[in-house]
């Protein structure tokens, strides 16, 4: 149902990696070329005095924070399905592990590259929040599935 506690958690999901796809995640700097480089969803990009150039494309990167809300609004609207509810969440636990999983790789080949030293930002906690929002929805959407099932044995 929509005003299930669960609904709230993935709702919250969907907004905190929202976010995230707007913002820098990560960034990289050189300190013997005093160079400051901006890891976000359109890619990395070296930031200069003149404005940002793009150095690499990270697309599947852009494509996990892309679906990764998605499918959590997908999971909110499932509130009948609450099996399935719990198979998609899995689903999309797995996708954010993923994420921080390519991020780091992407940090470490930018930087052994670059020769620069990696730093996350703030939004970059923003999926492990995710991870730990979306295990409280599925042990309130057990907890949902479980009073159903005593319900119907009484019946």
């Amino acid at each position: 149902m929509i005003q299930r506690i669960q609904t709230f958690y993935l709702f919250l999901v969907v907004v905190l990696t929202s976010v995230t796809f707007f913002l820098p995640v990560a960034g990289l700097q050189n300190l013997q070329q005093a160079m400051i480089y901006e890891i976000s969803y359109l890619g990395l990009f070296e930031i200069n005095i003149s404005g940002k150039t793009m150095m690499a494309n990270t697309w599947i990167l852009t494509a996990l924070m892309a679906i990764i809300p998605v499918l959590s609004f997908i999971t909110i609207l499932l509130f009948k399905k609450r099996l399935l509810q719990i198979r998609l969440i899995i689903f999309n636990l797995v996708l954010m592990a993923g994420f921080y999983g390519l991020l780091f790789i992407y940090l470490w080949q930018f930087g052994k590259a670059l020769d620069a030293s990696s730093y996350l930002e703030i939004p970059a906690a923003f999926p492990l929040v995710s991870i730990i929002l979306s295990i409280m929805a599925i042990r309130a959407i057990g907890k949902d599935e479980a009073l159903i099932k005593s319900l119907n044995r009484i019946r």
